[in-house]
């Protein structure tokens, strides 16, 4: 299946922390429109309501892989490779497979590759130590 839509966290350069323990998982959280939430929910898949850090709203559904996606499974509109080197806000276009259904959060989605409609920096612009690296 392939769904659409915003990048609100990038975690696919490494896996995912969460309340200082390590996930294991590489992830990638996207704001999704109501039609895409709506295909979500008719898959079996839970759509959350997530607020941003302005206090707005959206629907939210985050992908999941326990491998790191090839640098080749991340490519550009253009089908440029790019692999993790892009970041929160970019409009993606995400290949997934659905996995087993959980009683409380629904059909699991297993990330199996991004399309980046449009870029925004990645995580190589995040700190000034690692930019200052690949400068």
């Amino acid at each position: 299946m392939v769904t659409k839509g915003i990048a609100k966290y990038v975690y696919l350069d490494s896996t995912e922390k969460f309340k200082g323990e390590d996930t294991g998982r590489y992830t990638l959280t996207i704001a999704v429109d109501d039609k895409e939430a709506q295909a979500l929910k008719k898959a079996g898949v839970k759509v959350k309501t997530l607020t941003d850090k302005d206090g707005s709203t959206y629907y939210g559904r985050k992908f999941s892989t326990k491998y790191p996606l090839g640098f080749d499974m991340v490519k550009t509109a253009d089908g440029e490779a790019i692999g993790s080197d892009f970041g929160p806000e970019s409009l993606v276009s995400v290949l997934w497979k659905a996995g087993a259904e959980h009683p409380m959060h629904g059909t699991a989605t297993y990330l199996t590759a991004v399309k980046v409609d449009k870029r925004t920096e990645g995580y190589k612009s995040q700190d000034d130590e690692t930019s200052e690296f690949f400068d």
